[in-house]
């Protein structure tokens, strides 16, 4: 969409104009959003030769014949009308991130795009996650056979029916496990599969052979991807004007904030999504206590687990602290909670939250337990997140250690055990539906911590023969005397590591210029400034407080070092 360079050794890219030659028709171009492998290349082929749905077309993606259980999912059938027909709708490939095998495969996808692309995306239409089998050998591979797939991520449990003629693996995706953000989507699953309904989940060896499907001319794996049909911003003008902007600048200007409008309820989800923990309801019976002690043990809870003997404890210098007055300077914007789109984007944002809190909180928190009641998508969307962060950080040694105090503290939140218990549970006095809110985003800055280490530990095991330009963490104090404050810690990141040439792989952001000052430096001509390892990609910070107007919600742009190039 505009002439960037190609960020090399990495898959982000602007969009890909692809366009597929058809017989007996005129051709018509077919946008893409993401990078297109051979592999996706050929299924875009396969599905535009075929202009009907028909069973034969179901049976190649795995689904059931129409008419028994587990039907083909409505999400591929848009997907292929829109890849026969090209509308004004944006199509998009997620590609796989990161898989973890363990009692459930866990796969992150990720699409990082240019800022205005990002805000071209409108409402998300449908998501498949799309499985290449490869060749198949062994008993029973020419013969039907029947799979469960369950876990978080996924529209629904679905039945899936291989036969001789399967090429792929089509799974509709959850919406509420789509994240997104100015220049990136990221999508989470965990999957089961089972050996039909009621049977025992295949073991680990089989998954993968099944997941991910041998590519013998290659001698490689084809690893999976996920698709998304989305709306563009100009089909949504035309549908109805856009609803005002629910941020506000520091200064009262309206401003425009790449989140999600309000998504209609998918199908069949009227019923709120079953949590796996605890065993009884959690509904709208006041707890011992009540916000105050809820509070205390939240903190006890993030404290615990972010300083568990499993990590090492954050070493914050005595000159890296956030003064909250300082940081009111610095161009945020307000979240309108008023608004039942605010609320949506609130609950869908992954951004890293810091609640601040002050020390006398319960009792204002109890003041405003019934001003927060969110129904329907809202509400839904809540109990997807929380049930998929729960989900995610459930295998973790410290989450592990501290379980019996997390069940403690969900007896303080709304979570009903089941879905005929949430009726029960808004008819009664005092909802505990913000509480729920603060822990989901606590929960969220739990699973971003772990995640940035990770990741910043798995680069510089990877740097160890030869050093570059890479992330390192750096984390801030944000202890208060005045406040409570949770996480205490705040991980902004730095940049560190020299930039000289051949550049690594390992660092995709760069420019030609670059590439010529380093070339320049290296045949001994001065330079003013030589090239820096600098961040060339940042992330959001909500700071979340709680004040006797209510709950204000600040987003303060570009505080998290994502990404390190040289420049």
């Amino acid at each position: 969409s505009s002439p960037q360079p190609w960020p090399l050794g990495g898959l982000e890219g602007p969009v890909c104009r692809v366009r597929m030659e058809q017989d007996g028709a005129t051709p018509r171009h077919l946008e893409v959003v993401g990078v297109l492998s051979h592999y996706e290349s050929s299924f875009i082929k396969l599905l535009r030769r075929r202009r009907s749905w028909d069973g034969n077309l179901a049976g190649t993606f795995g689904l059931c014949r129409a008419g028994e259980a587990g039907a083909a999912p409505h999400p591929l059938q848009r997907i292929h009308k829109h890849v026969v027909e090209p509308g004004l709708e944006r199509f998009l490939v997620l590609h796989l991130e990161e898989v973890q095998w363990e009692a459930q495969v866990k796969l992150r996808f990720q699409l990082v795009f240019q800022a205005e692309v990002g805000r071209a995306v409108g409402e998300l239409q449908a998501a498949v996650m799309l499985f290449y089998l490869g060749s198949r050998e062994g008993p029973g591979s020419g013969h039907p056979q029947e799979l469960l797939a369950t876990g978080p991520g996924l529209a629904r449990d679905q039945r899936l029916c291989l036969s001789r003629d399967t090429q792929y693996l089509a799974l509709a995706a959850a919406a509420a496990s789509l994240t997104r953000s100015a220049e990136r989507l990221r999508f989470s699953a965990s999957l089961a599969i089972h050996g039909g309904a009621g049977g025992a989940p295949l073991p680990r060896t089989e998954v993968q052979q099944l997941l991910f499907g041998s590519d013998d001319k290659c001698f490689t794996r084809m690893t999976p991807v996920l698709l998304l049909l989305a709306k563009s911003r100009q089909q949504e003008e035309e549908e109805e004007a856009l609803a005002p902007s629910s941020y506000l600048s520091a200064e009262g200007v309206v401003d425009t904030a790449p989140y999600p409008q309000l998504s209609p309820p998918q199908a069949g989800t009227e019923e709120l999504p079953t949590p796996t923990a605890p065993s009884q309801a959690n509904t709208s019976s006041p707890a011992p206590g009540g916000s105050t002690q809820f509070l205390a043990t939240l903190t006890r809870f993030m404290r615990q687990l972010l300083s568990s003997s499993s990590e090492p404890p954050p070493q914050p210098s005595a000159h890296h602290w956030l003064d909250f007055q300082m940081m009111e300077t610095l161009p945020h914007q307000l979240l309108n909670l008023s608004e039942e789109a605010a609320l949506e984007r609130l609950v869908q944002s992954e951004e890293p939250s810091v609640l601040l809190l002050p020390q006398d909180s319960g009792a204002v928190l109890e003041q405003h337990l019934g001003d927060w009641q969110p129904e329907g998508t809202v509400l839904q969307l809540l109990m997807g997140k929380l049930q998929l962060v729960i989900q995610e950080l459930r295998d973790i040694p410290a989450f592990q250690a501290n379980a019996a105090l997390f069940q403690h503290l969900l007896t303080f939140c709304y979570y009903p055990a089941e879905p005929g218990q949430a009726e029960a549970a808004e008819r009664g006095p005092g909802s505990r539906k913000l509480r729920t809110l603060l822990l989901l985003k606590a929960l969220q800055s739990v699973r971003a911590r772990w995640q940035e280490r990770r990741k910043v530990q798995r680069q510089n095991r990877s740097a160890r023969q030869q050093a570059h330009c890479r992330l390192q963490e750096l984390t801030i104090d944000l202890r208060d005397r005045h406040f409570i404050v949770m996480p205490t810690v705040y991980t902004a990141n730095n940049c560190e590591g020299p930039c000289r040439l051949p550049l690594s792989a390992r660092v995709p952001s760069y420019f030609s210029h670059t590439v010529l000052l380093l070339g320049m430096q290296e045949r001994g001509s001065p330079l003013r400034r030589a090239p820096c390892c600098v961040p060339v990609r940042y992330s959001d910070q909500l700071i979340i407080s709680l004040a006797s107007d209510g709950l204000e919600i600040r987003k303060f742009p570009n505080m998290v070092a994502e990404e390190c190039g040289c420049r």
